[in-house]
């Protein structure tokens, strides 16, 4: 399979988006959405929407292995504060115990279901897209650690991004798997590497360009060693730049906030 065939689906499937409900905050509109899966059925969003009628710069949010669509909703509602309109979604490994089970499968079944979240997040971008308020010259995409992951493949997948903040990301697949499952050596360990490496986010972030990147990292982090942090960053395409903090895993997220926020205004709004 091409490299850019992989990653294809049918654009033109209907979204089907559906609103359960309404808030607003300081004057900002937080919808409660859903839209159509490709095959992992609907996936839920926050659609964080400012007063007016734009165009607006777009931001898409996806939050870690622990997490959920709530996880930046802080941050998106300062974004729409400054003119951009912010989806945050329930990624398909949002539902706990279910990812690990699927993710410590079959490597073949494993490859299949990243490329299926990976096109699940592309229509992520077609639904902002879609929106009338928003300028599809300027969509940007935030993810932290598995959302990294694959943000480094949409970056150089889907061309609509033009701006991309991953956050404590590593560039393999196989260095995530190694975490969660340390029984795979040996043969095994060889041929999760084989089937895993076409889709690796290293393999699609020297593509980005000219999409912009912003790496941050923390120092502190106990999954995974600067040197893989590093890696991925070399690997991307410029323009790109860095940021090292004095934070974990997790408490990078709130560590780098500002740094996200100003790097985000400067490119799209």
């Amino acid at each position: 399979m091409l490299m850019n065939e992989t990653f294809s689906y049918n654009q033109k499937a209907p979204l089907n988006q559906d609103e359960a409900g309404i808030e607003y905050r300081d004057g900002i509109s937080v919808h409660d959405i859903s839209y159509a899966g490709l095959k992992e059925g609907r996936i839920r969003a926050y659609l964080v929407v400012p007063p007016g009628k734009g165009p607006f710069a777009g931001v898409i949010f996806v939050h870690p292995g622990p997490g959920s669509r709530s996880s930046f909703l802080d941050e998106a509602i300062v974004l729409a504060k400054a003119n951009a309109t912010c989806l945050l979604i329930d990624a398909p490994w949002a539902n706990g115990p279910e990812f690990g089970k699927r993710a410590s499968g079959r490597p073949e079944d494993v490859r299949d279901w990243f490329i299926d979240i990976a096109n699940d997040l592309r229509r992520a971008v077609d639904l902002i897209s879609s929106l009338p308020n928003v300028d599809t010259n300027r969509i940007a995409f935030v993810g932290h650690s598995l959302g990294a992951l694959f943000g480094g493949i949409l970056s150089g997948a889907d061309k609509r991004i033009k701006a991309s903040v991953l956050m404590a990301g590593v560039g393999s697949f196989t260095d995530v798997a190694l975490l969660n499952m340390p029984t795979l050596a040996g043969g095994k360990l060889e041929k999760y590497k084989k089937i895993m490496e076409p889709i690796d986010p290293l393999r699609y972030i020297k593509n980005a360009a000219p999409s912009a990147l912003f790496f941050q990292f923390g120092r502190a982090d106990v999954f995974f060693p600067v040197q893989k942090f590093l890696e991925y960053y070399e690997a991307g395409s410029e323009p790109k730049s860095i940021r090292w903090y004095n934070a974990d895993h997790y408490s990078i997220n709130e560590v780098g906030r500002s740094d996200r926020i100003e790097w985000i205004q400067g490119f799209l709004l």
